[in-house]
């Protein structure tokens, strides 16, 4: 049977893995290897559960390799075999995926643990990592200035700024950390995330429509409620106003409200009004899309825009 826990590790919490007073078989081996086995890494904890145990030892691991992690992993246990698997933002933290639990140890009032991480497939998982990461955020610029296509390059933006999020913070350090074991001797950050990070920020607005209502009132009126609507499609909407001068505007959004009053209800004045925004998404000269939003209400001969907007204000729904 496989039992899953959820362990946090962070560097930056000021925990001393020796805090439980007893000298245990787990603190006596993890003094034992860190003494003599030059080869590995070892991090020690000790807590008044396994869970928290398991935990110190990570964070222990992660003070003695010298690089603040910020992890979420998990420990998959059975009666044979115990490895950590984790996801994290850093490509050191990463690599941690690769550390094992030693032994584990229940004392009269505490839990304890000890976890290693071969030294040398550390720094040359380390090195291929950081490689890779590189080559990837030139070949991310790279590709953002060939693509023809803007739905390509929107996508190719989503992925870089992930991309950068997720290894633009960490990869001075890691590399730093990488040279101070001796590897990654080839290896120069260079201008590689900065020069992918400024291609991003140049061209990140290429992703978005601009919503163009126009000289209509009942559209400009339910502006907001629209692109909230559009949002919710996860949908990019530009902020601002633009007027109907939309030829040279490569991505719109042009929306467009009608206001219809329907028959008398017998024995009353007054009628059903429907409000219908018609919402069409063009590139250039395509049709992306097309949708329709609407509402109705009850309302006299005198119902105006302003009503229409008024009564539809957080009740358009989509036909």
């Amino acid at each position: 049977m496989i039992l899953k826990n959820t362990i946090i590790l962070s560097s930056l919490i000021s925990i001393s893995p020796f805090a439980f007073a007893q000298t245990d078989s787990c603190s006596t081996l993890a003094d034992l290897q860190s003494k003599s086995n030059e080869s590995s890494f070892v991090g020690f904890g000790a807590a008044a559960t396994q869970k928290e145990a398991d935990q110190n030892a990570q964070v222990d691991l992660a003070r003695n390799i010298r690089q603040k992690v910020t992890a979420s992993s998990t420990v998959n246990e059975n009666n044979t075999d115990t490895s950590l698997n984790a996801t994290s933002k850093s490509v050191v933290s990463e690599i941690l995926v690769g550390a094992k639990v030693l032994k584990r140890c229940t004392n009269s009032d505490s839990f304890s643990a000890v976890v290693t991480l071969d030294k040398a497939m550390f720094i040359s998982t380390l090195s291929e990592k950081l490689s890779t990461n590189l080559k990837k955020a030139v070949n991310f610029k790279k590709s953002i200035e060939s693509s023809k296509s803007e739905d390509i390059t929107a996508k190719l933006i989503d992925d870089a700024k992930k991309f950068l999020s997720d290894y633009q913070e960490s990869s001075e350090s890691d590399l730093e950390l990488c040279k101070i074991y001796k590897g990654c001797k080839d290896l120069k950050i260079d201008t590689a995330f900065h020069d992918l990070a400024e291609q991003v920020a140049k061209d990140g607005d290429k992703d978005q429509y601009i919503l163009i209502t126009a000289n209509d009132d009942v559209a400009n009126g339910l502006r907001g409620e629209l692109i909230t609507l559009l949002e919710a499609e996860k949908l990019k909407i530009m902020d601002g106003t633009v007027s109907d001068k939309s030829q040279d505007i490569t991505r719109k959004v042009i929306a467009t409200c009608k206001v219809k009053a329907g028959t008398k209800i017998p024995g009353t004045e007054d009628r059903v009004i429907e409000t219908r925004c018609i919402v069409e998404a063009y590139i250039g000269k395509q049709k992306k899309f097309r949708k329709v939003y609407s509402c109705k209400a009850v309302g006299d001969n005198e119902y105006s825009n302003e009503d229409a907007v008024n009564s539809c204000s957080g009740r358009l729904q989509q036909e």
